[in-house]
């Protein structure tokens, strides 16, 4: 009986769904109040005008995003809450010391116990949120409405009005169950924000165009920096485009003020370390021998393979008593500079004048570099200087908008530290360091409200090892329980952030911060939710 469909075919579904082929813009999403659920429905007037040759007077128009439960999503994030937060001090560790923080429940309440505490204190977040793939996605939001007593009887919600809904294959067409969820977080999330900080939110393509309104709405279209891709190699299970990339939609808190002080995102590039490496072991070999330490490094570059991320930077292949250097344009940008003579060092005869002019505006100045030994020259007066551009002062870079890192090497990395396939998708704990390293300095804030296997917090020590920093991060994550058919339940774990896993106390000895469930052994005030 459970498998029968107790119903007969909701034939206006059908025939709704049969024109919605012919014209989907006239197929919305409405709630009904008597089932308790969206339902597909037309839009008549958008089907008027698509079937006339004129313009059809309707309701006013306006740009915007609406959707069945937006008043909802709008009233969740301003409705005040009665709970508060309590230290668990059995699973924190320097407690009175560090600042490091794993919060345990629900994050729209926890959102909202932050709003005074971490007021613009925040300078960046990052949040994965569940994707709406029709595959279920828990979240439990509480706030009055006429709807609250039919859902306590349909089993949505607890007897306290706690909503336990998950958004099933039969939803998954729908965009407003997860655009409800989100849109109140992010509204207090942006409270959260510094001046100077900024949102990166993962998303899949299925809701990044939404995610995109919605954020336009929230931070504003101009606080829009950018949508990042991560390609994370490539899939063969499609029968049509192998969809290899997930979206990393980045909003500044406010943008204005970060082109008023001038600030910029910088990161380091990638390479520079195995670079490095060869020029010192080159220079122990030949010592000040520069000519030879320059042979030694082209060849080096040129056995590297092309995916070595030290190869992009084989230009840098010179030597002399500061470093490792490349030969750049001398001449003034643009054309129309200053023509003067300059003799080559060696054979004192005038060298050939770069057709734009010199990049100095006089001889004095040019003199002053060449000097200094700044001014790179050919092996005789036939070739054109150049100026030298050292590695050491050209270490960064602006962000790339494309990440290429292969997504299965992050879950592999997790397994084998955790000995366990505890978690299907991790996120790239070496990508969001970047991200972190970019925006991030000293001992700025970072929070992750879905945080997971915390690979944020994870991400956030690697960087302050890398630098030196002392960022601290907050995570939060909802006591979801585990797939009890995973392997992570038959390991000893209930919930996602569960303490009690037998892996705590094995891993408390190690002299490195290990992720497990939301745990750091490096310090961490551990609260949860009453």
């Amino acid at each position: 009986m459970d498998k029968l469909k107790m119903h007969t075919p909701d034939l206006s579904q059908e025939n709704i769904s049969k024109i919605r082929k012919a014209f989907p813009n006239c197929v919305t999403e409405v709630f009904d109040e008597a089932k308790g659920e969206l339902r597909l429905a037309m839009d008549f007037d958008q089907l008027l005008q698509e079937l006339n040759d004129h313009i059809v007077e309707g309701p006013q128009e306006r740009y915007r995003l609406d959707w069945p439960g937006k008043r909802e999503a709008l009233l969740l994030a301003n409705t005040p809450t009665d709970k508060a937060l309590r230290p668990v001090m059995s699973d924190s560790l320097h407690f009175d010391t560090t600042k490091n923080l794993f919060i345990e429940g629900d994050n729209l309440v926890v959102l909202k116990l932050m709003q005074e505490i971490y007021l613009r204190q925040i300078k960046l977040i990052y949040i994965d949120p569940p994707y709406n793939t029709g595959k279920g996605f828990i979240y439990r939001d509480k706030f009055e409405s006429e709807l609250i007593s039919h859902e306590i009887a349909s089993g949505e919600r607890t007897e306290k009005g706690e909503r336990l809904v998950t958004n099933p294959e039969r939803n998954g067409r729908f965009h407003s169950n997860w655009l409800t969820m989100i849109t109140p977080r992010l509204r207090l999330a942006k409270n959260l924000l510094a001046r100077d900080g900024a949102i990166f939110v993962s998303c899949d393509e299925g809701e990044q165009p939404r995610l995109r309104m919605v954020m336009d709405e929230i931070f504003g279209q101009s606080n829009f920096v950018a949508d990042m891709v991560w390609a994370a190699g490539r899939k063969n299970d499609s029968r049509f485009v192998s969809v290899s990339h997930e979206y990393i939609v980045c909003y500044a808190r406010d943008s204005a003020y970060l082109s008023e002080n001038k600030v910029i995102w910088r990161q380091r590039k990638k390479g520079l370390e195995d670079i490095y490496s060869q020029y010192y072991r080159l220079k122990r070999q030949h010592g000040n021998d520069f000519e030879a330490i320059t042979q030694g490094l082209k060849k080096w570059y040129s056995g590297l393979a092309d995916s070595n991320p030290a190869k992009k930077h084989k230009h840098y292949s010179h030597v002399d008593a500061r470093g490792i250097y490349f030969p750049d344009n001398i001449s003034w940008p643009g054309g129309g500079g200053p023509k003067y003579e300059v003799l080559h060092p060696e054979t004192q005869k005038p060298v050939k004048i770069p057709s734009s002019g010199w990049r100095f505006s006089n001889p004095k100045l040019m003199q002053a570099r060449i000097n200094d030994d700044r001014v790179h020259f050919g092996e005789d007066e036939n070739s054109v200087p150049c100026i030298k551009r050292y590695l050491k002062d050209n270490e960064r870079q602006v962000p790339y908008s494309v990440f290429y890192q292969d997504g299965r090497a992050a879950s592999k990395r997790l397994w084998a530290l955790m000995d366990g396939k505890f978690f299907d998708y991790p996120k790239d704990e070496l990508i969001l360091q970047e991200i972190i390293e970019m925006v991030t300095k000293d001992s700025d804030i970072i929070l992750d409200f879905f945080a997971g296997s915390s690979t944020t917090a994870h991400s956030v020590m690697l960087q302050n090892a890398a630098d030196g920093g002392n960022r601290k991060f907050i995570m939060v994550q909802l006591d979801e329980a585990v797939n009890e058919n995973s392997e992570a339940f038959n390991a000893g774990f209930k919930t996602i952030p569960d303490p009690s896993s037998p892996f705590h106390s094995a891993l408390e000895v190690r002299n490195f911060p290990i992720p497990v469930f939301g745990r750091f052994f490096s310090g961490i005030w551990t609260t949860e939710i009453y």
